[in-house]
């Protein structure tokens, strides 16, 4: 299954399409990719322009609105994120990240994406030159390069990733955190995740959006765009130790243990001289609790 997360804002906002964006789904998917297919938007409690329940209960997929205040706007994107993930189908594998100004062009790209079969992959219709960072993907000016290296992007990003990393970064755009992830992952481990897509979507509305550029005030010191950030440097640390998380788990699995391979896990991980007092412990406290 593939959750399409975003948030969504008519109101003052000239470049929302959303009623685009949901039809074009409808137009270039079939009756059985429409049930493999879930939307989670986030809109501002104070948007009186949204659509109603009952206009989005009209499209052939499930459309769950979610609705809050609206915070710090476009700078706290990442936390409603966060949230609608953790609320969407536990089935689905797949999140496509997008915008109310987006939409769909191409037929097919539901299928394909559901084809994939990597646990951890980025996917994108354009496949910046990672390798080419490394090293020096810090240098003020690499990153305004890699920061935007991947084109006019709505991610799709498997689940795994996100639930093995725990967020969506620490800044609105999750285009860069993902691109900055993928710089790390190489220039640590040598490893690529990324995967290239023909083209199935398009971009409405105007290109010079203040808060994407950097232009807009924010408390966010993370924030990352094509001509500001970070400011706090800590951001490459907390990106490589995601980057360190995503290949512990692709060399070691993701799966948890159980049974007797999680008591042989746990037994290789004490010296052998200690195994015997510990299970005489661990007998003593179940024979205890046997009683109690």
């Amino acid at each position: 299954m593939i959750s399409v997360l975003f948030c969504s804002r008519a109101k003052g906002n000239p470049d929302s399409g959303l009623t685009r964006l949901l039809e074009s789904m409808a137009d270039c998917t079939t009756p059985e990719e429409k049930k493999h297919v879930e939307f989670l938007i986030k809109f501002d409690s104070d948007d009186d322009d949204r659509p109603t329940d009952a206009a989005l209960a009209k499209y052939p997929f499930p459309v769950r609105p979610f609705v809050w205040s609206r915070g710090e706007g476009r700078h706290g994107l990442h936390h409603a994120q966060e949230y609608l993930f953790a609320q969407r189908d536990p089935r689905s594998k797949w999140c496509l990240m997008t915008a109310d100004d987006f939409y769909f062009n191409r037929p097919g790209f539901v299928s394909e994406i559901l084809a994939t079969k990597e646990e951890f992959c980025i996917m994108g219709h354009r496949r910046p030159m990672i390798e080419t960072y490394a090293g020096r993907y810090e240098q003020e000016e690499v990153i305004r390069e890699w920061v935007v290296s991947f084109g006019p992007w709505s991610p799709v990003v498997s689940s795994r990733v996100i639930e093995v990393c725990q967020n969506f970064g620490w800044q609105a755009n999750v285009d860069s955190w993902l691109m900055g992830l993928s710089v790390a992952l190489y220039d640590l481990y040598g490893v690529v995740i990324w995967k290239q897509h023909h083209p199935f979507y398009a971009r409405g509305g105007a290109d010079d959006r203040p808060a994407s550029c950097g232009l807009a005030p924010t408390y966010n010191n993370m924030e990352i765009t094509n001509n500001v950030g970070p400011n706090n440097r800590y951001w490459f640390e907390l990106v490589r130790r995601q980057a360190r998380n995503l290949y512990l788990n692709m060399v070691h699995g993701t799966e948890h243990r159980r049974g007797w391979s999680e008591t042989w896990y746990k037994m290789r991980q004490q010296p052998a001289h200690r195994l015997p007092a510990r299970a005489l412990r661990k007998l003593r406290t179940r024979i205890g609790s046997f009683f109690a």
